[in-house]
């Protein structure tokens, strides 16, 4: 149930009967399964139908497709490298993978040849072979067995395999060996022609290189003569390039020790320099101090200093003694002085000699080794240029060599290729079949009666997914989106007992909602005519009132009158029904027909549009609609203050203008529909009209719902309302899973 305005309570969406776990796994709520086992139990004549028509066809074609078929195969090795003349030339192997399988394709298509095939049959093998038919031309088995034979490439491998398939195994391995072996031989000769005339030019080519290779290993060996040399190598050193840069290293040094010694030289000159004589005399006095001599002759002036010193010591300054001893005083410093500049003058003249002389040398060490250095450049250059030559004569000399011997590897390989397996040989040769590929009546039949059982299942089972009409309370439930309120089985499969109690249930379901949201009014509308809507108002309307629930029963359908609202018997008054009401000539109370044991009160539709009195209001007929139905909500809500439940049943919704109205006048609409009649598209229609009309609640019951329904819900339902109990699990699953 749901709530479609929030204006009024409505019926709780309260679930439909209890059904076991495998009723809801067949059956989910808001989608369409099936149960392949309950579409069987439907259609058992559309299985076995289709069960026969499969054996009955299968059976004689897998006889015929069963004749055991035996296959011989060979295999041929494409190499996917071809042999050059030069070590770098471009037909020395493919350049790419696309290249390679492009001619591993062409020699595949090249195998069925006519010609080849021709020349096999002409073989002892092929001719033993049985291939030729009695009075056939050869030339009409050689196109047979073009068409026969299936050649193809083995996938990541280089090979190619020829395979021949027939019903007798005698002659098969023989004919596939003999087209292979035609096949490589013809290979062999296309691929190498012209090879005579490949040896004499490489011939040739070999010769001239041979006079190349000594007239450079001539020249070579005069150069290492000249050179006094014993081999030439780019890892070793030019013997004059050591030489020479020694010569520059010692030339740089002793232009460094010559600049050096002419620097110390000017640094005494006076003439280089201001203050070069002080600089000399400071350098001979420094030499002067460290000489012995003069530190010997000091030591003897300071000893006669010390004993004149001593001897005046004491001596007043007039007296006669000291005057003498001040004069021998002044003479040891006049002669400490003239000793000390005669040492100075001489280390003076010492040391500036010696700076000359190095100077000299160290300029003179200089010339010599820029000559020597000259000379050795020179012989160094000469060294370098004929080493060179040698160098590039023995490079060149290796090269000719190298080539010399590829020319020679080659016109040795051509001289033999043609006893060589070639490009294209054979990898493995074809073997007489043991077993039979193909074939094997009993599998095959096998298979058909499988196919016959699956088929004789499924067809059933997709008749059922693919019917449009409606047949299970999921499907509904699908559709509308919303659960059902209830939903009733077929009468006559149901039985008294079951029926009673769906009815019950739902009366219960009604008595809760108007418990629980106060909802008095419920309006049954079908989607089409005779949906049963008139059996189910009757039946829960009298349900009701057994559980203690005031209820009657009003006829508001003009559409389509029943006969069961009218009176029992004629004592008494006839009811004028629902129409006498609407339009004022009579009271509800009066036209009230009073229940009895079969029947609850009930209010009959009553004449409309002039028919006669007591007669059914036909379909087309002018009398299909209520009059004054403006006045048909007041009167439901005054049956309403009477009566604990007021149930109407209404035309269809699809078929009358008054279900409308009707639907806006009640608390709770319930759409109910007919299974197996009403389609997925009908159902749509009329969700859609209920829902454009902004009633305040809607719901839906699934009327005559058949006992073998696809999801199989009906079968479980009524099985578990017989035995008391739900169906057992699998003992298969329920060990494991469902511990």
């Amino acid at each position: 149930m749901a709530t479609v305005s929030s204006g009024s309570p409505a019926l709780p969406a309260t679930p439909p009967p209890p059904v076991p776990a495998q009723a809801a796994a067949a059956a989910p709520s808001g989608g369409m399964s099936v149960n392949p086992l309950a579409s069987l139990r439907k259609h058992p004549r559309v299985a076995l139908a289709v069960a026969c028509a499969v054996a009955i066809l299968g059976l004689p074609l897998a006889w015929v497709m069963g004749k055991p078929k035996y296959e011989a195969t060979a295999a041929i090795y494409v190499s996917p490298r071809f042999m050059a003349n030069l070590d770098n030339s471009e037909n020395s192997k493919f350049d790419s993978t696309t290249q390679y399988r492009e001619y591993v394709t062409q020699n595949a298509k090249t195998i069925n040849r006519f010609d080849i095939m021709v020349d096999a049959l002409k073989t002892p093998g092929g001719a033993a072979s049985g291939w030729i038919k009695p009075k056939e031309t050869l030339e009409h088995a050689a196109s047979r067995l073009q068409g026969a034979l299936a050649i193809e490439e083995v996938p990541d491998t280089y090979q190619i395999t020829v395979s021949l398939a027939g019903e007798k195994k005698t002659g098969l391995a023989e004919l596939v060996n003999a087209v292979a072996d035609i096949y490589i031989e013809k290979a062999k000769a296309e691929e190498f022609y012209g090879s005579d005339q490949s040896v004499e030019s490489l011939t040739q080519d070999r010769a001239r290189l041979q006079k190349a290779i000594a007239d450079k290993q001539a020249r070579r060996l005069t150069l290492a003569q000249e050179l006094g040399v014993s081999s030439f190598s780019d890892n070793d050193e030019n013997p004059y390039d050591r030489l020479l840069v020694t010569a520059r290293e010692a030339e740089a040094e002793a232009q460094k020790e010559a600049i050096q010694a002419e620097g110390q030289l000017a640094v005494f000159d006076e003439q280089e320099r201001r203050g070069g004589a002080e600089a000399l005399r400071a350098a001979a006095m420094t030499e002067a101090v460290k000489d012995p001599a003069l530190a010997s002759l000091m030591t003897n002036f300071n000893s006669r200093r010390a004993a004149v010193l001593a001897s005046v010591s004491g001596l007043s300054a007039d007296h006669p003694g000291r005057r003498a001893a001040q004069r021998e005083l002044a003479e040891i410093d006049k002669e400490t002085q003239a000793a000390t500049e005669k040492v100075v003058q001489s280390f003076s003249k010492t040391i500036l000699d010696q700076r000359a002389a190095e100077a000299y040398e160290a300029r003179h060490v200089e010339q010599k080794l820029a000559a020597e250095v000259d000379r050795q450049a020179a012989q160094a250059s000469w060294f370098t240029r004929g080493y060179q030559e040698g160098i590039q004569l023995g490079n060149e000399i290796d090269e000719a060599r190298k080539t010399e011997e590829t020319i020679r590897q080659r016109i040795d390989y051509i001289s033999l290729e043609k006893r060589a397996p070639g490009f294209v040989r054979l990898f493995s040769a074809a073997r007489p079949p043991d077993e039979p590929i193909k074939g094997g009546r009993k599998k095959l039949m096998g298979i058909f009666l499988f196919l016959a059982l699956a088929l004789g299942l499924v067809v059933p089972t997709g008749i059922d997914f693919l019917d449009p009409r409606l047949h299970a309370p999921a499907q509904a439930e699908g559709i509308l989106g919303l659960p059902l309120v209830a939903w009733l089985m077929e009468k006559p499969e149901a039985g008294p007992g079951f029926e009673r109690e769906q009815i019950l249930r739902l009366a219960n379901r009604l008595n809760q909602d108007r418990q629980n949201h106060g909802s008095r009014i419920f309006a049954f509308t079908s989607v089409k005519a005779a949906g049963g809507s008139s059996t189910i108002v009757l039946e829960t309307a009298r349900a009701l009132t057994r559980l203690g629930v005031p209820a009657i029963a009003v006829e508001a359908n003009a559409y389509h009158s029943d006969s069961r609202y009218a009176s029992a018997n004629s004592r008494g008054p006839a009811s004028r029904g629902l129409a006498a009401i609407l339009t004022g000539s009579g009271q509800l109370h009066q036209e009230v027909v009073p229940g009895d044991e079969d029947r609850p009160d009930r209010v009959p539709a009553g004449e409309v549009g002039g028919a006669a009195k007591g007669a059914a209001n036909e379909p087309g007929n002018g009398a299909g609609n209520l009059p004054e139905t403006q006045n048909l909500a007041p009167v439901l809500r005054q049956a309403a203050e009477t009566y604990s439940v007021v149930m109407v049943d209404g035309p269809p919704i699809l078929a009358s203008v008054d279900a409308e109205i009707l639907a806006c006048a009640a608390d709770v609409v319930i759409l109910v529909i007919e299974a197996g009649s009403v389609t997925k598209a009908e159902l749509r229609r009329a969700a859609k009209t209920l829902e454009r009309l902004n009633i305040r609640a809607i719901s839906a019951l699934l009327n005559r719902v058949r006992r073998d329904e696809p999801t199989g819900l009906a079968t479980v339902a009524l099985e578990e309302f017989r035995t008391g109990s739900a169906p057992p699990s699998p003992r298969l699953l329920s060990p494991w899973l469902w511990r």
